[in-house]
């Protein structure tokens, strides 16, 4: 099994607000991996766990590395951009093989961003458009350039083992996160030995 990793971007919040606002989340929201589904729950958030969650303030907000076995996505950015009342960003890697990520705004879906799309099978064209990302509403709610993040948008069908930008670390590939995540202000600086964190 490859590497399941999720970071969560608050912009303009302190750490006290952020565990206030996981915390909250989890209470509501969260439920274990053993129950059958919730069909009437809003969010379906599997396992969080915010005393394991590691955070990171910035001058820009707050990294949340998500603890290890939570299962939230989408759904996990939606209940705490709802909470919170203010735009979150999830970005994740799933399972080593890709990164993707999910922006929210109390509580509505902005933008999504997912390199290759029919990773679980054939999708249609509508679903393809909605995962290429956005790099004008990224610029916009991080007050970036886009042309600092429009060459990582692509989808990985149309690239080859190269790295986006020049300074990048990475190329495209699952930890291509890390380059992103540093271009919005928010560097992955994350213990390397934390049981939900980095593995190369």
């Amino acid at each position: 099994m490859g590497l399941f990793l999720q970071v969560a971007i608050i912009p303009e919040c302190k750490e006290d607000k952020a565990r206030m606002f996981v915390k909250t989340v989890a209470e509501k929201y969260s439920r274990i991996l053993s129950e059958s589904k919730v069909t009437d729950i809003k969010y379906d958030i599997v396992n969080l766990c915010p005393d394991e969650c590691v955070y990171k303030e910035s001058a820009n907000g707050v990294s949340v590395l998500i603890n290890n076995r939570c299962i939230g996505y989408g759904d996990l950015a939606g209940a705490i951009s709802e909470e919170c009342g203010k735009a979150v960003l999830v970005l994740y890697i799933y399972d080593g093989d890709y990164w993707a990520y999910e922006l929210y705004d109390n509580g509505e879906e902005i933008d999504q961003f997912d390199p290759i799309p029919d990773y679980f099978g054939e999708v249609s064209e509508e679903a393809i458009q909605k995962f290429k990302g956005n790099a004008d509403i990224i610029a916009k709610y991080f007050s970036i350039d886009r042309a600092d993040i429009e060459k990582y948008l692509i989808f990985w069908s149309d690239t080859s083992d190269e790295k986006a930008y020049e300074d990048d670390e990475f190329e495209y590939s699952d930890w291509q996160m890390a380059d992103f995540m540093r271009k919005l202000g928010y560097p992955y600086e994350f213990e390397e030995d934390y049981t939900g964190g980095r593995k190369d």
